[in-house]
């Protein structure tokens, strides 16, 4: 500790009559001065927060997003998936009630359209009579039958294709 103070004193004394040196003293005491407080945060960043290394950390952080990205990836097709299967859902539904004989029935017959979102599905017919109810269906392909369809029917492929139309927007 004496030596240090001996070699101190000896480059104050050689410092006082000449201004270069002592400017340049200040600058490396000061240099030292920052190497110093650099040196702690770059000890403590290192060795982390909690004790653990930077590279371990880093490490961590790397598996946790490359897992994500997994996730991610698996998610995606999931959802390619879904989206594929609800394509073929029936999920176009319209009922039409109607007399076939012209207003004496009240309205106890009716129209089932049954369609997914390309426009296939099923027209069911249900006439009620006096003597009976008969039901019918038609295959409808892209909104169409190769059956003839009646008004009503038209009607309730129509009104089906709008329930499909507003469910998208």
């Amino acid at each position: 500790m004496e030596t240090a103070h001996i070699v101190l004193q000896n480059v104050l004394e050689s410092v006082q009559g000449n201004p270069v040196l002592s400017g340049l003293t200040i600058l490396v005491a000061w240099a030292l001065i920052q190497d110093l407080f650099l040196f702690r945060r770059l000890r403590r960043l290192v060795r982390g927060g909690d004790g653990k290394t930077l590279e371990g950390t880093i490490r961590k952080l790397q598996e946790r997003a490359s897992t994500l990205e997994e996730h991610a990836t698996k998610s995606t097709v999931a959802f390619n998936n879904v989206d594929a299967r609800l394509e073929t859902c029936i999920r176009g539904i319209a009922m039409r009630r109607f007399d076939p004989f012209g207003g004496e029935g009240g309205q106890q017959s009716f129209i089932v359209a049954l369609l997914d979102e390309k426009g296939d599905g099923a027209v069911l017919s249900g006439i009620h009579a006096r003597d009976g109810v008969r039901v019918y269906a038609k295959a409808v392909k892209k909104f169409l039958s190769e059956r003839e369809l009646s008004e009503e029917e038209r009607g309730a492929i129509s009104d089906a294709k709008k329930t499909l139309s507003s469910e998208k927007a």
